[in-house]
């Protein structure tokens, strides 16, 4: 009996010392690096397209405070109904068209920043897009069709213009989880028309069930990650509570062998910044609590050799933003703007 016990405890803390190595590892290799490399590949935001006219004035800020690279989202809608993804509606505004995407990327690169495009879908009925489901096959194979259609145009856009990353899709935990072959095929046909490198976008809860990562070129996270139940968080505390989320994204990383992207991170500028990013049920500004949070994300991740960077959610094209809800994602005329910018530039 007494054997049988310490043969079930070696079997619960041998795997918990293995993780726990592995975490070591991966630390004391970064520590290893000179403490003042910041010079990551991707220092992102995600553009909020422009209505109906793209100014100088969005690259110019966007330069001044060291950004090298925007994800462009070129949104298209699903009618659960009807099975259907469509898309460049005349009603959707002008740079989330096709149209409008290819004159971004061209005037994006003549400020020498550089591209990734990011198709999302949006369901009409406020659905959130990781449950997506359908009762029949035939649904499924109709919803398929359409989004293969929609990926693909985009895929040679992307192509076409010289885009460098292009992410085929954004947390859609449910159809892969479900339809597998579909996705490992569509990775396939887009290798075909698209040269750049390629990502998915994982939602920070599903992104260890992924079964593509070893056929893509980044592991990409939208990392909304739970952080603290604290008003306003501290740094410190903050940086505590990413110990946890590195450790399984250090796994998965040594196990693919891929650098990582947060293809989004953010918080916005309320209590409770870092407590469930991804919500925006606050109504109380608080802009040290988003400075805080992103001062962590900076101190936690830009010096690990595996993390190639990622995108700000998010950057408002125009400035309507202003006159809107004065609680938001965008970092723009907000404290935590200088905290992008500082940990952006190249050393």
């Amino acid at each position: 009996m007494k054997l049988k016990k310490i043969i079930l405890k070696l079997c619960i803390i041998l795997p918990l010392l293995v993780i726990c190595y592995s975490f070591y590892k991966s630390e004391n290799k970064t520590n290893s690096k000179t403490n003042s490399k910041t010079n990551i590949e991707f220092r992102g935001m995600n553009l909020v397209a422009p209505i109906s006219e793209l100014k100088n004035e969005t690259f110019e800020a966007l330069k001044q405070n060291n950004v090298n690279y925007i994800s462009l989202i070129p949104y298209a809608f699903v009618n659960l109904s009807q099975a259907t993804v469509s898309y460049n509606h005349s009603k959707q505004w002008w740079g989330e068209t096709s149209e409008g995407i290819a004159e971004t990327i061209k005037k994006s690169h003549q400020y020498q920043i550089q591209v990734m495009l990011k198709p999302h879908l949006w369901i009409k009925n406020g659905l959130y897009t990781g449950n997506l489901d359908f009762a029949t096959e035939k649904e499924w194979e109709k919803w398929e069709e359409n989004y293969e259609k929609y990926i693909i145009e985009f895929a040679e856009l992307a192509q076409k213009e010289n885009v460098v990353l292009f992410c085929f899709g954004t947390e859609l935990g449910n159809p892969i989880a479900k339809r597998p072959k579909f996705w490992f095929d569509l990775i396939s046909k887009i290798r075909k028309v698209y040269k750049g490198k390629i990502t998915y976008a994982a939602n920070w809860d599903d992104f260890e069930k992924i079964p593509f990562w070893k056929e893509l070129d980044y592991i990409g996270i939208d990392a909304y990650f739970p952080l603290s139940d604290a008003i306003t968080p501290t740094v410190s505390d903050l940086n505590s509570a990413w110990q946890k989320h590195l450790l399984k994204i250090i796994l998965l990383q040594q196990k693919i062998n891929k650098k990582v992207v947060f293809t989004e991170f953010g918080y916005r500028n309320s209590d409770y910044a870092a407590k469930e990013p991804w919500l925006e049920n606050q109504s109380k500004i608080n802009n040290i609590g988003q400075a805080n949070a992103y001062e962590s994300l900076f101190e936690s991740l830009i010096r690990k050799e595996w993390y190639a960077g990622g995108f700000a959610w998010k950057w408002y094209a125009d400035d309507y933003y202003k006159k809107s809800n004065p609680i938001d994602y965008t970092p723009q005329e907000k404290p935590a703007l200088q905290i992008i910018k500082k940990w952006y530039k190249e050393r």
